[in-house]
């Protein structure tokens, strides 16, 4: 059965190998037992961390050390996440363990993603578990929505600046005693009109620059989610999971030339049927079998006399994606011994990738053969041994056997041959659990193979490339952990290394935007983590992340540079004092060096230092208000992927009534 999540009000270490932050305030528990931890590279972020809190899911995951977020302007704006300098596009992102990432190749967008629909994030830093598949070379991010095991359920609703509204309703329930039903629904809005600085298309000259409003910026979307649980009479569980989600806003175009009717528009939708078996030989077997099938279609459109953001023509232009994706899978959990525990899945992806509105018409396909497994051994007490592994195979189809490249000079009459891809990592952990010092040690050869349309989709403005390689990278952990004796305290230090290889990078040729691997890299870095509960009045936690990105091409122009978006120091620190009447304040900050958007580093973004609190009332059992400030000293600094910065000072009301 699945665990129950309880509310505790408190941070909690829960680890016999590395104490990892809850950072939600929140325990996990099952038969009134911790659930512990296994992996010194896993966080697993509960709700209570995010509601409330006026957070995106990209500004959730860069409070943890090692993770810095991308964020292009309000609600629903286009944000990402890389993790320990690996980019984002690298970084595995599943909901309920499916796969978002698609045949783009690009990183998923995390703004489209409503953590009001979520129960836990769950964080692998270091690796990629094998029920996942171990292909991620940047670890992977796996969001857990509402699930079918506790009967009750919630509503919450939300309002804040910019017009901005949220609400959502949860219920489980038992339809039978052996039937489970959960459904969820969630909406969010934002006009996100905020005021901003227009530099009037002259960047470095200010005497012209004047305060302007965001306009045509308005973000809204609409997910549900059905799920029911059933106890057959042999025991086994079977789950059946509906999950749907519509998004649309506006695409305000440049600071200086605003746009007025343009705008994108999402769909997605995901199936899952899983059924899992009872325990055999002593509860020494489990079984899982799953087939899960997901539709994501994408669209932009816009006039051109309307809006002016280069189009040489006057006629309505809509571009955009549809991809489907079905993978059946089968996975047997195992321990034959009781020091001895191991997994192995299998599992076969079919791809589709098709164009929409004005694009080029194409169609691609690809099948994706997967084996994955884990096993790790207590060789003492002291001392465990563990391995990781995974082999894929791929092939793709051309949509009528021939695929000609946009420009002319070249047509492939069925798709390359790409080699099989092995990855696998190896790993050593030492201490008990009743030790107050642990460890793990680690290292790993990772490969990801380059998206459908990489390979051979156009988009507008854009060149495929089908003779692109797979990705390599080689990475090595080493991480320890100390737990105070006789205090609520524990302080965890982690060192990571990566070596890139093959890195796909978009650069411009011709007018036009080509991938190709050119991209050679050296990440070094040391994370460290301290929480601790003086008192039953306070949590602290401290986190910094120290790195050196290098640049490692070959190219004399990039050679030795700074990874684009790397900061070389990043810095977090949060308090929260549990205040008598049932209050509880919370006040965070964060601090980043400066980091550069280019790989020439020419265009500089500065050192930037935001703080955020909010203070919450239980004035009944189920009954919780929040108010939230977010970045209170009201910082505007412009990302360098859009020409708007960021919001300043947002505000938020929440209320939360349990039933």
């Amino acid at each position: 059965m699945d665990p129950t999540v309880v509310s505790a009000s408190k941070s909690v270490a829960v680890d016999d190998a590395t104490p990892t932050q809850n950072l939600g305030m929140t325990e996990v528990v099952t038969d009134g037992e911790t659930i512990l931890i296994k992996n010194a590279g896993y966080t697993e972020i509960t709700a209570a961390a995010w509601e409330g809190k006026a957070l995106s899911a990209a500004d959730l995951l860069s409070t943890l050390p090692g993770i810095q977020a991308y964020r292009q302007g309000g609600l629903g704006s286009f944000q990402t996440v890389s993790v320990r300098g690996v980019a984002a596009r690298n970084i595995l992102i599943c909901v309920d363990g499916v796969p978002l990432n698609d045949a783009s190749g690009g990183a998923v967008n995390l703004g489209s993603i409503d953590l009001n629909q979520m129960e836990k994030i769950e964080v692998y830093k270091n690796n990629v578990p094998a029920k996942f598949g171990v292909s991620g070379l940047g670890g992977a991010i796996n969001f857990v929505t509402k699930n079918a095991v506790k009967k009750g359920g919630r509503v919450m609703a939300a309002y804040g600046s910019h017009n901005l509204w949220e609400g959502s309703f949860q219920v489980s329930t038992p339809v039978t005693d052996s039937l489970m039903f959960a459904s969820s629904f969630a909406t969010r809005h934002s006009d996100n009109d905020y005021e901003y600085l227009n530099r009037n298309g002259t960047q470095y000259n200010s005497k012209d620059d004047y305060t302007a409003k965001r306009e045509n910026a308005q973000y809204t979307d609409v997910s549900g989610n059905v799920q029911f649980r059933m106890l057959h009479g042999n025991g086994y569980f079977s789950t059946l999971a509906v999950t749907a989600t519509r998004y649309e806003g506006g695409n305000p175009g440049k600071e200086q030339n605003q746009t007025k009717v343009a705008e994108f528009v999402g769909e997605s939708a995901l199936i899952r049927y899983g059924l899992e078996s009872v325990g055999y030989f002593d509860d020494k077997l489990f079984l899982y079998g799953g087939l899960s099938a997901r539709l994501d279609k994408n669209m932009s459109s816009s006039y051109y006399p309307l809006d002016h953001i280069g189009f040489g023509n006057n006629v309505f232009m809509e571009y955009g994606s549809a991809t489907y994706k079905v993978v059946p899978e089968f996975w047997a959990e195992f321990r034959p011994v009781e020091r001895l525990t191991g997994m192995i899945r299998f599992a076969y992806e079919w791809e589709r990738a098709e164009a929409r509105g004005n694009s080029k018409d194409w169609a691609l396909d690809r099948k994706n053969f997967i084996g994955s497994g884990d096993l790790y051994y207590q060789v003492f007490k002291y001392v465990g041994l563990g391995g990781e592994g995974s082999a894929q195979v791929l092939k793709d189809h051309l949509d009528e056997g021939t695929f000609v490249l946009p420009t002319g000079g070249r047509t492939l009459e069925d798709a390359k041959e790409r080699d099989a891809s092995f990855a696998g990592r190896f790993y050593s952990r030492f201490g008990a659990e009743s030790s107050p010092l642990t460890g793990e040690v680690s290292i790993g050869r990772f490969y990801q193979q380059p998206a459908l349309m990489e390979l051979y989709g156009t988009f507008p403005g854009a060149i495929s490339n089908p003779d692109l390689e797979r990705e390599k990278a080689t990475r090595f952990e080493a991480s320890a952990n100390y737990k105070f004796p006789g205090s609520h305290t524990s302080f965890q230090t982690t060192y990571f290394e990566s070596h890139i290889e093959n890195g796909i990078c978009w650069v411009l040729s011709t007018e036009l935007l080509r991938p190709i691997n050119v991209a050679r890299a050296l990440i070094r870095g040391v994370e460290m983590e301290l929480n601790s509960s003086p008192s039953k009045f306070l949590d602290v936690v401290l986190r910094a992340t120290i790195q050196k990105t290098e640049d490692r091409s070959h190219s004399n122009t990039f050679n030795g540079n700074k990874l684009p978006g790397e900061p070389d120091r990043n810095y977090f620190a949060e308090a929260t004092l549990h205040l008598p009447f049932h209050f509880d304040f919370s006040w965070a900050s964060d601090w980043r060096s400066i980091m550069y958007s280019d790989r020439a580093n020419r265009t500089e973004q500065p050192a930037v230092a935001t703080h955020r609190a909010s203070l919450s009332y239980n004035p009944f059992e189920k009954t919780r208000l929040m108010f939230a400030v977010n970045n209170i000293t009201n910082e505007k600094y412009r990302n360098f992927y859009t020409p708007f910065p960021v919001p300043g000072r947002e505000y938020k009301f929440t209320i939360i009534q349990g039933f």
